[in-house]
């Protein structure tokens, strides 16, 4: 029988977040596979989060912790090392910064490859910070393979930190999520009410209130909207600390009996089906949106803003339409574009069902890491 692929993978902490959660998914993918993972976190387990521990022990993940204080202890490197050896381990996967730094240079010394992944869209960053950031650039130039979610993070991270040139070893590769549960069929009637469609389009918009989220953009083009759909609601699905400010807008533009908040959802498969487009109107900051992914395998049509990761995951014309953003106009254009064409959507929808499954399932991420890892540890073995 075939000696197992043993990967560490090895992350800051198990915190709420995009990176850490993903990582159920993954265990998930690999479950019935020739790989070996086991999940470690560099900091003490008081760094994790409950809920994040939930989600990793219900996908069969069991964590453990280093116990690594500050990335400048004497002893974290040869922590890593040790951990590497206990094990026999083949590959390192480094997720997040600090992890990065620590785990390219105990590969090393351990005789082992390194692959690391970056989560996020770079931004200048000063002090601490940023000096973090630089170190973990610093020790992904010497891993087997620097990782990047989505092409608008690789360029990013080129633009800041390596602008004479783009090192050999950067590439760019989607995460994937569980996608099981979103896939095409019948509208719930009940959802599509409770979301504010009951004659009309609907429009749903899910995203948390935050600034960079664009929402503000979105409620400035339903008037326009309006004048071609008087009908057309848009539900924005979603909370946060900005709700006030969005319900100011929406009694400014005069739009209250055509925009529902209809808050924090437990059921997105049924939203995303209820939906006639699924709006994302981003301004600045997206590095691989879930919920598009998520709306993609549902089959409904997206109109998303092109910033970001956001065209790694719908490709103009094909899967979705994208505008400008941070252009209200050019918001409303697409959305009246898609609601005067429903044959349209159905296309659009349908072909963003295989690219989501083929592109950003956990399954077809984990075939992808496979091959990576593969081939990185034959280049050690």
């Amino acid at each position: 029988m075939t000696r197992p692929l043993r990967v560490l993978l090895l992350i800051d902490a198990f915190r709420m977040g995009g990176a850490e959660t993903l990582l159920a998914p993954l265990a998930v993918a690999f479950r019935d596979s020739n790989v070996e993972m086991e999940f470690v976190s560099v900091l003490d387990a008081s760094a994790d989060a409950v809920k994040t521990n939930e989600i990793l022990t219900e996908a069969g993940v069991a964590t453990r912790a280093l116990g690594i204080k500050r990335l400048l202890d004497p002893t974290a490197i040869p922590k890593v090392v040790r951990e590497i050896r206990r094990a026999d381990f083949d590959v390192v996967h480094a997720h997040l910064e600090m992890a990065t730094t620590l785990a390219v240079p105990a590969a090393a010394i351990a005789g082992r490859s390194a692959v690391c992944t970056f989560h996020h869209v770079a931004r200048p960053l000063t002090g601490r910070e940023g000096a973090r950031e630089r170190l973990a650039v610093a020790a992904a130039g010497h891993a087997y393979r620097a990782l990047f979610v989505s092409q608008a993070s690789r360029d990013s991270f080129q633009e800041i930190y390596r602008p004479k040139g783009l090192p050999g070893n950067w590439g760019v590769m989607h995460n994937g999520i569980d996608i099981g549960n979103f896939v095409p069929g019948p509208v719930d009637a009940e959802v599509r009410t409770e979301l504010g469609g009951t004659g009309g389009p609907l429009v749903v918009l899910p995203a948390a209130f935050r600034d960079f989220k664009g929402i503000p953009n979105a409620i400035r083009a339903w008037p326009l909207v309006l004048e071609r759909f008087p009908d057309a609601v848009l539900s924005l699905v979603g909370g946060g600390s900005a709700e006030a400010e969005l319900r100011a807008e929406v009694s400014a533009a005069g739009v209250g009996r055509n925009v529902v908040f209809a808050g924090i959802r437990s059921d997105m498969p049924k939203v995303y089906r209820a939906a006639d487009i699924v709006l994302l109107p981003s301004i600045h900051g997206e590095n691989l949106p879930t919920v598009l992914i998520e709306a993609a395998a549902s089959g409904r049509v997206v109109a998303a803003s092109r910033t970001g990761g956001i065209s790694d995951i719908v490709v103009h014309g094909e899967t979705g339409m994208l505008f400008e953003p941070n252009n209200p106009r050019a918001l409303a254009d697409t959305v009246i574009g898609l609601l005067a064409d429903p044959g349209r959507c159905r296309t659009l929808g349908e072909a963003a069902v295989i690219r989501a499954r083929s592109e950003f399932s956990a399954s077809s991420w984990a075939e992808r890491l496979y091959a990576l890892y593969a081939e990185a540890a034959g280049k050690k073995r």
